[in-house]
């Protein structure tokens, strides 16, 4: 069949019921899907609504307002009088919601056919008219087909002219007073990472129990409690792979609070004045604070994609535009959700498969996204690309990768115990300028409070040593200075 006319009237049924089931319709269907022009209508004017209000609710007599006010003259005869409105009200009473992905699947099935065919028969005389090699052929068919596919997939998009527009593009930006990336409490590595910026994927990896989860606890903190003077505090979405929502609550309340995370936990905070106090101020500030939580164990890239895009259109208020950021996304982390994704690929495919899912959507709705990400045994020795799993699949789709780990005996003893335990090293990044093989920065990391403090970065101290005195001159003027008066 090439037309789905019953599964399109079951999905707006579906949608008049449970309205924000749009979004998960909208990541797959457009209203061109729809043949039915009456249908096609109405999910436009679903769409429009629910877009413009998450949280507005779908009856007849909303779409025809909202069709009047669009001035759409012909309504009530593309929806043949009223009467499949009507029909809707009624299937929406008995219609099963978790059905929604089957209707879509049918529709955009339809849709796929009809595209296909259409390509096909458009190819007949081409094919019938070629003169050219059995190689060149199959190619020109193949081009053709998978050049369909692709569109159904992303749409047409048009080639454009760089050097058109060039010097306004420039100037605008210039005149843009854009804050581009989040701030993190951590500038030096925000810096040499590209920031966390619209559009992108900031990956972090560290071994397993480092303390990679703190530091995503810690980002959602800064953005959506702390907030920063520019941006205010900003909507933040945390979907965990291993973790409970009262798990990453209790973390909050210890990086508010300073009171090691078991003292929060056993409610051992209570016996102590100021840690009361101390608690009952983290109250305070949470209230109102827009920081979500979506468990994610066990579901797949199809399930998460949804999700996420739910959230932008629900909370921040749909696509960016421009530089300056609106939210935070944050996955921890990077892993196969179940046995059964390896059904039909190797697992460095299917991670690959959803880091590529995932950077696409942050670039389709213009929102920056942290991801986190394991390393494996390697990263106990040397810190490349060779320390992540599935390595060259992850690192295609992050704009930037940053390794976060203890420091080596060797490093603290060059650096000093005093530029604290830790380190992050941007091994790769696009828009930053990263750290080359001996490059890092210092970092201070508390995992009783999961309190980080950015540190100098090691070039820089060693830069600091450098322009002061030889230490073998020092050592010789200290040798002729009386006892008791050594020069600092």
């Amino acid at each position: 069949m090439l037309e789905a006319v019953g599964a399109e009237r079951a999905l707006l049924a579906i949608i008049m019921k449970k309205p924000d089931s749009i979004f998960i319709a909208d990541e797959i269907l457009d209203e061109d899907d729809f043949t039915n022009s009456g249908n096609k209508l109405i999910y436009s004017l679903m769409r429009d609504i629910v877009f413009e209000d998450a949280s507005a609710s779908l009856d007849h007599f909303i779409l025809i307002s909202r069709a009047e006010e669009k001035g759409i003259k012909d309504f009530f005869k593309l929806t043949q009088n009223g009467d499949l409105l009507e029909a809707l009200e009624q299937t929406k009473k008995s219609i099963q919601e978790k059905s929604l992905n089957k209707y879509i699947v049918a529709i955009k099935k339809a849709t796929i056919k009809r595209t296909l065919l259409f390509t096909i028969d458009d190819l007949k005389d081409d094919i019938e008219n070629y003169d050219g090699g059995i190689v060149d052929l199959r190619n020109f068919v193949e081009d053709a087909i998978l050049g369909t596919m692709r569109n159904i997939d992303s749409g047409e998009k048009d080639i454009v002219n760089l050097a058109t527009d060039f010097e306004e593009t420039i100037n605008e930006f210039a005149d843009d007073d854009a804050t581009i990336g989040l701030e993190i409490d951590m500038p030096r590595w925000e810096r040499d990472c590209g920031r966390v910026r619209n559009g992108t994927i900031t990956g972090m990896f560290a071994r397993a129990k480092e303390g990679k989860s703190q530091f995503a606890a810690h980002s959602m903190k800064c953005v959506g409690i702390d907030g920063s003077e520019r941006l205010g505090r900003l909507p933040v979405l945390y979907l965990d792979t291993e973790m409970q929502a009262r798990d990453q609550q209790m973390r909050l309340c210890s990086m508010m609070t300073a009171i090691p995370y078991h003292r929060i936990e056993s409610g051992a905070w209570r016996s102590k004045p100021e840690e009361l106090e101390a608690v009952k101020a983290a109250f305070k500030k949470v209230k109102d604070a827009k920081i979500y939580y979506k468990n994610i164990a066990g579901k797949s890239v199809s399930y998460v994609i949804p999700v996420i895009r739910k959230f932008i259109h629900k909370y921040v208020g749909g696509r960016t535009e421009g530089n300056t950021p609106r939210c935070l996304v944050i996955y921890d982390y990077i892993k196969l959700m179940t046995a059964a994704d390896l059904k039909h690929a190797q697992e460095y495919q299917m991670l690959g498969f959803l880091l590529s899912a995932l950077h696409d959507l942050a670039s389709d709705l213009n929102f920056p996204m942290i991801a986190l990400g394991q390393l494996n045994r390697e990263g106990l020795r040397s810190d490349t690309v060779a320390a992540i799993a599935a390595s060259d699949r992850i690192t295609h789709n992050v704009d930037s990768l940053t390794l976060f780990r203890k420091k080596r005996p060797e490093e603290i003893e060059t650096d000093g115990i005093m530029r604290g335990s830790h380190l992050v090293k941007v091994i790769l990044s696009r828009k930053g300028a990263g750290h080359d093989y001996d490059e890092w920065v210092n970092l201070h990391f508390d995992k009783f409070r999961g309190h980080f403090e950015e540190d100098k970065r090691n070039s820089e101290i060693n830069e600091a040593i450098r322009n002061s005195r030889p230490v073998q001159d020092r050592l010789s003027d200290d040798d002729t200075a009386e006892f008791g008066d050594i020069r600092e």
